[in-house]
């Protein structure tokens, strides 16, 4: 719990500082450094945002809370628009697509889909340099669907791989970086209750790969690309 002050009061403090310093010197600031302040308040109450919602869906997942909503969506599409949203946030990341092996037809949870994309979008982004691409791959065959999200970041060490889907657990050449340690086992959960999975593969200081896995449910098809 002591983790999860530190993380919540970090974007507060910064919030509020910086609205501070806007109050008492608004009329000696030039429109640029009211932009550039403005931009820093806006990134870091996202990154509260972020934490919040986060810290709420890992409560109700924990709590049972969670349930699934099944529609038949275009996960092919879903997974195109989180990446071009994500990349707004970094917009001189480059982002590497092969997805039009993905479904146009899928029998899932879009919402749940789309938030464990984000967080595993999120951390690729966080843990890795901002001139290194993230690369995303869809596969599918008849029995399940694979998207993987490939970083070429800090990596994992070894010893600490097993425990990444534990809650709060932070592998020890991540805890420089802010986060929760909720995030993994958030889209842990997500992927069990579409009865699939979550794979981590990862070398330290080369990269990780983490893989949504999904099972084909009868209806679902390859569709013929967007």
């Amino acid at each position: 719990m002591a983790l999860l002050a530190h993380q919540l009061v970090t974007p507060l403090s910064t919030i509020s500082a910086l609205a501070q310093g806007l109050m008492r010197r608004s009329e000696n600031l030039g429109a640029e450094e009211i932009r550039d302040r403005g931009e820093k308040i806006w990134r870091a109450s996202r990154r509260l945002q972020e934490l919040i919602e986060t810290i709420m869906s890992y409560t109700r997942a924990n709590a049972g809370a969670i349930t699934l909503n099944p529609s038949v969506f275009n996960l092919k599409s879903l997974v195109q628009r989180v990446c071009r949203e994500q990349r707004q946030q970094q917009q001189s990341r480059t982002f590497r697509l092969s997805t039009e092996d993905l479904p146009d037809r899928f029998l899932g949870d879009p919402v749940l889909i789309e938030q464990a994309l984000v967080i595993v979008l999120s951390n690729a982004m966080k843990y890795s340099p901002l001139d290194r691409p993230i690369t995303v791959t869809g596969h599918a065959d008849e029995h399940e669907i694979r998207i993987g999200i490939e970083d070429e970041g800090i990596g994992v060490p070894e010893r600490d791989l097993p425990f990444l889907m534990q809650p709060f657990f932070r592998a020890r050449n991540a805890k420089h970086v802010p986060g929760t340690g909720l995030g993994l086992s958030l889209v842990w959960h997500i992927l069990q209750l579409h009865g699939g999975t979550t794979r981590i593969d990862s070398t330290e200081g080369h990269g990780t790969t983490i893989t949504l896995v999904l099972p084909r449910a009868e209806g679902d098809d390859r569709g013929s690309g967007i």
